[in-house]
C-alpha cells in the first residue's frame, strides 16, 4: 500500500508496547499465538500504509502547487508525470507527518498488488546464514556473566534444604541465588560464574532436598487411569457452550436409535516442545532501571510480570526481543526470564545469561496435555451420519495457568475440532471432563486441534469403513451443505492430488483427513509402506484456502513446517512421569523426525479473495490421522493411541 521500495525495507524486531503493537485479532495484546499474525494485522498495516501514501502524495502535490489526483507513489518516489517532478518520501516526510491522519484511505486493488501474492526472499536469511541473526544465546556484553539452574524433579515441589560450600569454592564461581517461580514459591537455585561450564558443574554439588509436592507424585499409568475414568463420569461432564461447537439437536438421544452405532476410545500423550534452542535469557538490573534480552512470545505481558518483580515501572523495564529459536507455545512462557532478572537483581550492574541444558527444557517443559475421548456416531439405514457425541477427558491449559474460564463457559481448547461443526451433523454434542492432574502444560503448536484432529477423523474414517463407504466420499457427503464450498475445494484438491482410489501395491495404503482450524479450510492425504512391522511414511499431500496468501513461499514453509512437526507428533512423540518426574531428558529418549524419515510434501495453496488467515498452525493437526488412516488401508491395523510406533511399528 505505501509503494515503498521494498529493498529499503529495515526489518526490527518489535519492542514491548501494546497501545502501539497489540493484534487487533487477539483483543489488542501483543502476543505471537493462534496463527493470527496475519489474521489480526493484515488490514491495519494496510490502512496504515495507504494512509501514508495518501499523507506523502498530499505533501508533494502542496509543494508543487498541483492537484493530488495528478500524482502518484513509485518505490519511495512522488511523481507529477504532467510536470516529470519527483521527489524520494524523504523530501516531503517532515511536512507529510504535519497533516491529518486520513480516516479511511483509499486501498488498492488486488489487481494493483505488487508484493502481496509473490514470494520474496527473506529478509532475515542472510543474517542466518552468516552468523550475525541474535537469538537468545547470542547476547555479548561487557563483564557478562553465566548462570545455569537446578529445579526439583517434581512440579510444584519446593527446595527443603541444600549446601552451597562444594559450589562456592569451584572455579569461577560468584554466587549462588535462590530463585521463587513467579508466584513466589522457593522452587529453584542457580550458580552464577564466569563460563556456563564452571556454573553448570558447579550447580550439580549443591546437595539440594527437595519439599516433594505429594499431590504431583503421579506416574503415566495413573494419568492413564484417571483420564479413562473421566469418560464415565457424567457428574463433572460440561457441554462445551461457543458457538462454534455449540450442541445441536440431541445427539445422545439421537444415538440410542440409530440404525448402526459407533463407539471407541482414543489416547494422546503429553508432548515437549523441544525447541531448536532451549530456554534462554540475558538480563541486567541497575539501580533504576532493568533490560532483557529474550526470545518470546508475549513481550508486554513479560514486560507486565518483570515490573511486578522489580517493582519498576513500563517505562523503566525494557524488552529486547532476539530470534526466537522456535517458539512453538513453549516461549509463550514466562518461567525463565523471570529467573533470569532474579539473577540479575542479585547481580546489580552485571549482566547475566541464563541457559537452560536440554535436559532441563524438556523436563521443566510446559506440557501439551495428555487426552482420552470417547467418540460415539449413530448412523441411519443409509449410512448417513447423524449424530455425533463427544467427551473429552484431560488437563485445561486456562485452569492451570491461573485463568479458569466461568461456567458456563468451558476451556474450548481442550474440545476444539473433536466433533467437526463443519460436517452436515444434524446431532452433535461436545463434553469435557477437567482431569485434576497437576502436570504442568501449556500451548503447543495447534493447541487443542493437534489431539482432537486425531480423534475425530479417526472416528470419521472408522464409521465410513463401518457403513461401507468410500472415506473420501463419506466426508464429501459430510460437506454436502451450503457454505461448504471452500471445504470442499480442499478436499477434492487432495484427492486429486494424491490419486484417491487408484490400486497401491501390497503393504502401501493411503489415508485422509479434513480439518478447519485457524479459519483455514486443510486437507491432507498420506502414502504410507509397511514391511513387516517397519513404517514408512512416504509421501504427504496439503491442500489449504488460508484466505488471501500474502507470500506463497512463506505460507509454504509454514504449511510444510507444520507437516514435519505433526508427523513427528504423530511417530515418536511421548512424555512420561515416575512419581511424577519426567522420564525423557534428551533426543535419545524424546525422539524428533530426522532426514531419514521424512517424507516427501506436496502442497497446494488454493487461491482465494477471503481475509487472509493461519498457516502456521494449520499444517500440523490433520498428517497424524491420515498416517494412521493410511496405515488400516495398508494393514487392516486401526491405531488409536498415539504416538503411532507404540502399537509396535518402527520406523523404516
Amino acid at each position: 500500500e505505501l509503494d515503498a521500495d521494498f529493498d529499503a525495507v529495515v526489518i526490527k524486531q518489535a519492542p514491548a508496547n501494546e497501545k502501539a503493537l497489540g493484534n487487533p485479532a487477539l483483543g489488542g495484546r501483543q502476543i505471537i499465538g493462534g496463527s493470527t499474525t496475519t489474521q489480526g494485522y493484515f488490514m491495519p498495516y494496510r490502512k496504515a500504509g495507504a494512509a501514508a501514501r495518501e499523507m506523502l502524495i498530499t505533501a508533494a502535490a502542496k509543494k508543487w502547487a498541483v492537484d493530488p489526483s495528478t500524482c502518484r507513489a513509485e518505490n519511495s518516489t512522488i511523481i507529477h508525470d504532467a510536470s516529470n517532478r519527483r521527489v524520494t518520501f524523504g523530501d516531503v516526510a517532515i511536512a507529510a507527518s504535519k497533516l491529518p491522519i486520513p480516516a479511511e484511505p483509499k486501498l488498492k486493488d488486488p489487481s494493483q498488488f505488487k508484493l502481496i501474492g509473490k514470494t520474496t526472499p527473506r529478509r532475515d536469511t542472510p543474517s542466518k546464514v552468516d552468523g550475525s541473526a541474535l537469538y537468545g544465546g547470542d547476547i555479548q556484553l561487557p563483564n557478562l556473566v553465566n548462570a545455569a539452574i537446578v529445579l526439583s524433579p517434581v512440579h510444584g515441589s519446593t527446595v527443603a534444604s541444600y549446601d552451597a560450600s562444594v559450589a562456592l569454592k569451584r572455579p569461577g564461581v560468584i554466587k549462588v541465588v535462590e530463585l521463587n517461580n513467579i508466584y513466589g514459591e522457593f522452587t529453584g537455585l542457580a550458580v552464577i560464574a564466569k563460563s556456563f561450564w564452571q556454573a553448570k558443574t558447579a550447580v550439580e554439588s549443591l546437595q539440594v532436598t527437595w519439599d516433594q509436592n505429594k499431590d504431583n507424585l503421579i506416574s503415566s499409568a495413573e494419568i492413564a487411569r484417571e483420564l479413562r475414568a473421566g469418560l464415565d463420569d457424567d457428574a463433572n461432564a460440561r457441554p462445551q457452550t461457543r458457538p462454534e461447537d455449540a450442541k445441536k439437536g440431541d445427539a445422545p438421544e439421537t444415538f440410542k436409535t440409530a440404525a448402526k452405532k459407533f463407539e471407541a476410545v482414543y489416547e494422546a500423550p503429553y508432548l515437549a516442545h523441544a525447541c531448536m534452542e532451549p530456554m534462554v535469557a540475558t538480563a541486567l538490573m541497575t539501580e533504576n532501571e532493568a533490560t532483557i534480552w529474550v526470545p518470546t512470545q508475549k513481550p508486554a505481558w513479560m514486560q507486565r510480570v518483570l515490573c511486578e518483580l522489580t517493582g519498576l515501572p513500563p517505562e523503566k523495564v525494557t524488552i529486547n526481543t532476539t530470534f526466537i529459536g522456535g517458539g512453538f507455545g513453549r516461549k509463550w512462557e514466562l518461567d525463565y526470564p523471570h529467573q533470569a532478572m532474579q539473577l540479575a537483581m542479585a547481580m546489580k550492574g552485571t549482566p547475566v545469561r541464563l541457559t537452560w541444558t536440554r535436559e532441563q527444557d524438556i523436563r521443566h517443559d510446559y506440557y501439551r496435555p495428555a487426552f482420552a475421548v470417547r467418540l460415539r456416531g449413530g448412523l441411519d439405514k443409509d449410512g448417513k451420519l447423524i449424530a455425533m457425541h463427544g467427551r473429552a477427558s484431560g488437563q485445561s491449559i486456562q485452569s492451570f495457568q491461573r485463568t479458569p474460564v466461568k461456567p458456563p463457559f468451558i476451556d474450548g481448547s481442550a474440545v476444539e475440532g473433536m466433533v467437526s461443526h463443519r460436517y452436515d451433523i444434524p446431532n452433535i454434542l461436545s463434553e469435557y471432563v477437567e482431569a485434576k492432574i497437576r502436570l504442568p502444560i501449556g500451548y503447543w503448536r495447534s493447541v487443542g486441534q493437534s489431539q482432537n484432529a486425531f480423534f475425530s477423523e479417526s472416528a470419521i474414517d472408522e464409521m465410513a469403513h463401518l457403513v461401507g463407504k468410500d472415506a473420501y466420499q463419506f466426508r464429501r457427503d459430510l460437506l454436502s451443505g451450503s457454505g461448504k464450498e471452500r471445504d470442499l475445494a480442499a478436499l477434492d484438491a487432495v484427492a486429486k492430488m494424491s490419486g484417491w482410489g487408484r490400486k497401491l501395491p501390497a503393504g502401501r495404503g493411503l489415508g485422509l483427513a479434513y480439518i478447519f482450524g485457524f479459519r483455514s479450510f486443510i486437507a491432507q492425504a498420506a502414502e504410507v509402506e509397511i514391511k513387516g512391522d517397519a513404517l514408512r511414511v512416504v509421501k504427504v499431500w496439503t491442500a489449504i484456502d488460508a484466505g488471501r496468501i500474502i507470500d506463497p513461499g512463506q505460507a509454504l514453509a509454514q504449511v510444510e513446517g507444520g507437516v514435519v512437526w505433526g508427523l513427528s507428533a504423530a511417530l515418536f512423540g511421548q512424555i512420561t512421569v515416575d512419581k511424577g518426574a519426567v522420564m525423557q531428558s534428551n533426543f535419545s529418549e524424546y525422539e524428533v523426525l530426522r532426514l531419514a524419515n521424512m517424507p516427501e510434501i506436496e502442497t497446494q495453496l488454493i487461491e482465494s479473495a477471503a481475509t487472509p488467515s493461519g498457516t502456521g498452525e494449520a499444517g500440523v493437526p490433520a498428517v497424524g490421522p491420515a498416517v494412521a488412516n493410511a496405515i488400516f488401508n495398508a494393514t487392516g491395523q486401526r491405531i488409536r493411541k498415539l504416538p503411532l510406533l507404540a502399537a509396535g511399528l518402527s520406523v523404516a
